[in-house]
């Protein structure tokens, strides 16, 4: 399982090597905060939509991608600007509500919609996967649904508290804490 010293380790490796998934996350979260900071209210374009998809799926990609690339950009426009305007004092019900509305563009599961919540704010939200699952939970499992979602996302959040206070300069967010354990979990925290 993840800790907060495994994670601010491997953060430091990866500073070390050259991470070229960890720069194209990055660039990919400072477009769309710049995105966010002009368009009000804020919105996915189709070719956005599609490099959150591209970044999510990887080498699975081309299974989803007729699918995907089916919808055009004024219904990419409609159903993302719809999910992040979401808001309610339940933060359990808002985001349940914001996975419901994303999942209604054709090809996306679970898995895509809280990767593009986790790019689009970052500071709330991070994707999830079975891998991530198991880092985090120490357990396999696949099929996952909001509510674990929930669960694991309640369990980022508190990974990013200790991690924090351990590295406190560090900037972490629970999209980068979610990162890093991903990356820990596949290298085996190499």
């Amino acid at each position: 399982m993840t800790t907060a010293e495994n994670l601010r380790d491997g953060r430091l490796a990866a500073k070390r090597a050259t991470d070229d998934d960890l720069a194209t996350t990055e660039r990919l979260k400072a477009h769309l905060a710049r995105a966010r900071d002009k368009r009000v209210p804020f919105y996915l374009t189709r070719d956005e939509f599609l490099e959150i998809c591209g970044w999510k799926l990887g080498e699975h990609y081309a299974r989803s991608s007729r699918t995907l690339e089916a919808s055009s950009p004024k219904r990419v426009k409609r159903i993302t600007e719809l999910a992040f305007a979401v808001k309610d004092r339940d933060p359990d019900f808002e985001v349940g509500a914001r996975l419901a509305i994303l999942r209604l563009l054709p090809g996306v599961g679970l898995g895509v919609a809280s990767a593009i919540l986790g790019l689009c704010y970052p500071k709330r939200f991070a994707p999830l996967d079975a891998r991530l699952w198991l880092a985090v939970f120490g357990e396999h499992r696949d099929g996952l649904d909001v509510a674990e979602y929930r669960r694991y996302l309640a369990a980022v959040r508190e990974l990013e508290h200790e991690v924090r206070a351990i590295d406190p300069k560090g900037h972490w967010c629970v999209q980068l804490v979610a990162y890093h354990a991903r990356r820990e979990e596949t290298t085996g925290g190499e």
